[in-house]
């Protein structure tokens, strides 16, 4: 589908200093649904076509905090397929909207005060299991989705086509696609790079922590590891802060005029303290998953 991929990265210029590393994020918000997860939905739908998995007509289920149902919304909306997810009012409901507005039949997990827990997303795969056992449909269960993490080989074509070399890869763990898929093909062409993963302070299901406690950061901060997740590719795991994360979300989109969500935010302070740390010289690319229109309705964007 043309209007997928081939976004822009861009280098920051006010949030660094002249003793930091250089700072470059590529922004997935450019994206036809603004959002990164346009990658991998085509990419598992075309791959569940190919193996014929999904038929003619066909329904497709997952739970999906919004992003990914939504660009799995827009490519079944485009090729003809029904959708049917579970989500959570923990999630933001601009994305809730969105994969309405495509077509899609959305059932909500209640998550207490609106806040995620693990449990929340532990609800959402039992229901979503039980959708999944119903004739001519199709779990694409991207957390163990293979077509999942190739989706995002063409972001690391992309990226070492506008940044021959750079040091790290920050990158949020979340369902593992990005940050594994990425870290295939940027390892192999740059041996030396590190890649970075980057996981929710308060569940951390990456480092091996604590995976019961609440966090704001959606997307990321499951109760399991991911099969897809490539934990031999990370090189260290930054926890990150709800409040870390915000008020650098707040801080792109004002000294920077890039407008990304908490996850992307996250992203960001972690690459900024490694930023820090490898200091002049060095490169660090991350990534901004998607716009930050998907929150306005939230917390995030708040007025002072």
């Amino acid at each position: 589908m043309n209007g997928i991929g081939n976004t822009p990265l861009l280098q920051l210029k006010h949030l660094t200093s002249s003793a930091d590393a250089d700072v470059y994020v590529k922004f997935e918000g450019a994206n036809l649904t603004g959002s990164m997860k346009d990658r991998m939905a085509l990419s598992m739908i075309l791959g569940a076509e190919k193996r014929g998995d999904l038929k003619p007509g066909g329904r497709i289920v997952e739970y999906t905090g919004g992003s990914t149902g939504s660009s799995l919304a827009m490519v079944c909306a485009a090729r003809g397929y029904k959708a049917h997810f579970v989500s959570s009012n923990g999630f933001s409901a601009e994305k809730i909207r969105t994969m309405r507005a495509f077509g899609a039949t959305v059932e909500i997990i209640k998550a207490k005060n609106g806040t995620l827990t693990a449990d929340v997303i532990d609800q959402m795969i039992v229901r979503t299991r039980e959708l999944s056992t119903k004739e001519n449909t199709y779990w694409v269960d991207q957390v163990n989705n293979m077509d999942n993490k190739l989706g995002y080989h063409p972001m690391a074509h992309e990226l070492l086509a506008a940044l021959p070399a750079f040091d790290e890869f920050v990158m949020a763990a979340g369902g593992g696609g990005c940050f594994s898929g990425n870290a295939e093909v940027l390892k192999a062409q740059l041996p030396d790079l590190k890649a970075i993963a980057v996981e929710p302070y308060n569940v951390r299901n990456i480092s091996g922590g604590n995976t019961s406690g609440t966090h704001k950061l959606e997307g990321i901060g499951l109760s399991f590891t991911p099969s897809i997740l490539r934990k031999d590719l990370i090189d260290e795991v930054i926890a990150v802060k709800d409040e870390d994360a915000y008020r650098t979300a707040n801080l792109l989109a004002s000294k920077e005029g890039i407008f990304g969500g908490a996850t992307s935010g996250a992203n960001v302070w972690a690459a900024l303290q490694r930023a820090k740390t490898l200091g002049k010289g060095k490169k660090i690319v991350t990534v901004i998953c998607d716009s930050g229109l998907k929150y306005l309705n939230g917390d995030l964007y708040q007025p002072s």
